[in-house]
């Protein structure tokens, strides 16, 4: 519900960073939503072997639930630093 959550709040604040014609905000905030909305891509990627990894399909879709987004997430973050340091420069 976590991840439900978040993607709903990135996209709403990104559009009305746009609308408020904020386009680097708006930029950033699109970014994290779509790093949200690729948590799906990412689930399918890890979740085979993380069940080979734990021997058991239900304990690795309890882990890979978090590490589908959360990495997403925190390297997108890198990014949007990365790009903020850039435009001071």
């Amino acid at each position: 519900m976590s991840l439900d959550v978040l993607w709903v709040a990135t996209t709403l604040t990104a559009t009305r960073k746009i609308m408020a014609k904020d386009i680097q905000a708006h930029k950033a905030w699109m970014l994290r939503s779509y790093a949200l909305t690729f948590a799906a891509v990412t689930l399918r990627i890890w979740l085979a072997p993380l069940a080979l990894l734990f021997g058991d399909f239900e304990a690795g879709f309890r882990v890979v639930a978090w590490v589908c987004w959360i990495p997403n997430l925190l390297v997108i973050e890198a990014v949007i630093s990365r790009m903020r340091l850039r435009q001071r420069q």
